[in-house]
């Protein structure tokens, strides 16, 4: 009988930390899976936050950055954050930055005065973080943010890059409706980082703060300078994700004050391309009654100073003539765009045709074609001659990196003497000549001509593994790599991705092989190359319901239900938070093992007091005395009873 209640007792404790445990597991996983489903967000390499220390530190990747709070005679200087003040102090403390390079040849160091640091100061919750914002760069970057103060206001923050040059310099974030520092992205999953702020013009302007939904800014830093991206093809899932959640809030609280939600809705369609559907959505969901404290009156289109402004002038447009001139005005659609919505025309066109599947133009610009070039025009207008054309150029670019700058002279002048007797062949006109008639049958001719100019070209390359390899890769491959290069920073956004790897081509292939620590850097794309860059091709992702499931076309009645104050979703759970919680649990579940241990061991050793060791365990289990009582009395000689 003794037995079995050993047993039993000891299953009984065991069988409750294992309970302990699945919870946990249940607890945790459903976080788990959401932080690998949808982990948009960059983790800093390192982080610090400043709080009431007079420094704080981070280093990462060869690269320390440290915060220092500096009692100053030299209150009202310009510095980073401050442009200068008229009547300083006569002492302050100042926030001061010192980046030191801990790696390489030539490591260097840089400090920046940030501004007037505390409570007199107006400047608070200092926070740091090291990013690698620019693919381009042997160092991450330094972001440094701080609080300014006022109700729905301010983080100030900076950008701080190492340069080409090796020299470090500030590019300022402006100040930002946030807490701490702005997000840092992967917005397309491609191993890419993009600086995330909002577009704040949107606040306040058609509903209140608690209504407005601010569109998102994604940035693409290089060198220094910071790049809108926010329209690149690559970013649209993400852009679409953010907006369905956003639309999903709105309609859970009751789409209140519906035209802040709109204008952002709208705004962030044009930004994908869907101007159209979003203008649509608008009109049927958008507030009719007249709004006296938000909108755009004409005054507020006006540029220059808008004090004059008459009170006709300064009286709110209808809302959705006031946000299609605000969309206008402020970059998200054309004035053609906002014109065809307002008349009833739905449809814009977009800013940028782009060509269709299969279809090619050649690397120079067709709209309008070349004057007196027959060739050239017939190149626009023949998709099989500009491919062929691409093909050669593509065996060219590569023949031309091989052969090198005291090579370009003679190639040159060899391929136009090889062109010239192929167009003569095939009857094609001399550029600038008065007739430009393009014969029957020439572009067929011309075709045939640059595939032979193309193999005979290619057979130079022979020796050259990777140079071969590239110039024999499909040409629609060719240019999609060239494209991811884009994608990825190598390349300045708006880089269009033609085909033609020039020097700047030439440059990010070599610096992505140097920072992806490729076994060769060569400058040419191998086939290894090319498979590391473009692993797989990513599933398309449509586009979201313009009208969520369960949600009617008829505006519902307005509830002063409460909106986020912003369109930007909570954070995603990290790797590092979940990891954190698992800790935690893990933690809690060995401390209740630790903490009832006295209790199990009476038990299981059938103490002669253990009524006593349970009483002591749980009641004063959680002091060292109390505990240790309890221990010692589980421990006790167990001598031999009746009947056992």
């Amino acid at each position: 009988m003794v037995l079995i209640r050993k047993r039993y007792l000891t299953l009984t404790a065991s069988t409750h930390i294992m309970l302990m445990l699945g919870l946990c597991v249940l607890v945790q996983a459903p976080l788990a899976f959401a932080g690998h489903a949808q982990s948009y967000t960059v983790p800093p390499l390192a982080h610090a936050a400043l709080e009431n220390k007079s420094s704080a530190q981070v280093a990462a990747q060869g690269v320390t950055a440290r915060v220092v709070i500096e009692t100053s005679h030299r209150c009202g200087g310009p510095m980073v954050w401050q442009s200068g003040d008229a009547q300083p102090p006569a002492t302050c403390k100042v926030a001061k930055l010192v980046i030191k390079e801990t790696t390489g040849s030539q490591p260097q160091s840089a400090s920046f005065l940030l501004s007037p640091y505390g409570a007199d100061a107006g400047m608070s919750y200092l926070q740091m973080g090291l990013y690698k914002l620019d693919a381009t760069s042997p160092t991450p970057q330094v972001m440094v943010a701080a609080y300014t103060g006022g109700a729905h206001c301010c983080e100030v923050a900076s950008l701080f890059g190492r340069m080409p040059d090796g020299t470090w310099h500030e590019t300022s974030l402006g100040q930002n409706d946030g807490d701490g520092l702005p997000p840092v992205v992967d917005a397309a999953q491609n191993g890419a980082a993009q600086l995330q702020l909002l577009d704040q013009s949107f606040l306040y302007t058609f509903s209140s703060y608690a209504g407005s939904y601010a569109p998102l800014i994604l940035y693409r830093y290089q060198a220094g300078a910071l790049a809108n991206v926010t329209r690149d093809v690559a970013y649209r899932p993400y852009l679409a994700a953010r907006l369905k959640e956003a639309q999903q809030n709105w309609v859970k609280y009751g789409r209140s004050e519906p035209n802040g939600f709109l204008a952002y809705y709208v705004a962030t369609k044009a930004n994908m391309g869907q101007f159209a559907e979003g203008w649509r959505y608008m009109l049927a969901h958008k507030d009719n009654q007249p709004d006296t404290m938000f909108g755009i009156s004409p005054c507020d289109l006006k540029s220059g100073n808008t004090r004059n402004c008459s009170k006709a002038e300064q009286k709110p447009l209808p809302f959705p003539k006031g946000l299609a001139l605000f969309l206008a005005k402020n970059g998200y659609i054309t004035a053609q765009q906002a014109q065809d919505a307002l008349s009833g025309r739905t449809q814009p066109v977009p800013p940028v045709a782009q060509e269709g599947a299969g279809h090619y133009k050649p690397d120079f610009s067709c709209e309008p074609p070349p004057e007196n070039n027959g060739v050239a025009q017939m190149l626009c207008q023949n998709s099989d001659a500009a491919k062929q054309e691409l093909r050669f150029d593509q065996v060219y670019y590569a023949l031309r990196y091989l052969v090198g700058q005291d090579g370009w002279k003679d190639l040159k002048q060899q391929v136009i003497l090889d062109e010239n007797a192929a167009n003569q062949r095939c009857g094609l006109p001399i550029p600038g000549a008065v007739d430009q008639t393009v014969p029957d049958g020439a572009a067929a001719c011309y075709s045939a001509e640059m595939d032979r100019l193309t193999e005979a070209y290619r057979a130079r390359l022979q020796g050259a593994p990777a140079a071969e390899q590239e110039a024999a890769r499909d040409i629609d491959q060719h240019i999609a790599l060239q494209q991811k290069l884009i994608e990825l920073g190598y390349l300045p956004a708006g880089t269009v991705a033609d085909g033609v790897y020039g020097e700047g081509t030439r440059a990010a292939i070599t610096t992505w092989q140097r920072v992806a620590q490729r076994p060769e850097i060569t400058g040419f794309l191998s086939q290894a190359d090319a498979q590391a860059l473009i692993p797989a091709v990513s599933a398309a992702v449509t586009a979201p319901p313009a009208r969520l499931p369960g949600e009617s076309a008829t505006p519902a009645a307005q509830s002063p239900a409460p909106v986020p104050d912003n369109a930007v979703p909570p954070t995603q759970n990290t790797p590092r938070s979940i990891w954190s919680l698992w800790l935690v649990c893990m933690l809690s579940v060995v401390g209740l093992a630790v903490y009832v241990f006295p209790a199990v061991l009476a038990y299981v050793r059938n103490a002669p007091k253990k009524g006593l060791v349970v009483a002591l365990n749980l009641l004063l289990g959680w002091t060292l005395i109390g505990w240790g009582a309890a221990l010692v009395l589980a421990l006790a000689p167990v001598g031999k009873r009746q009947g056992e």
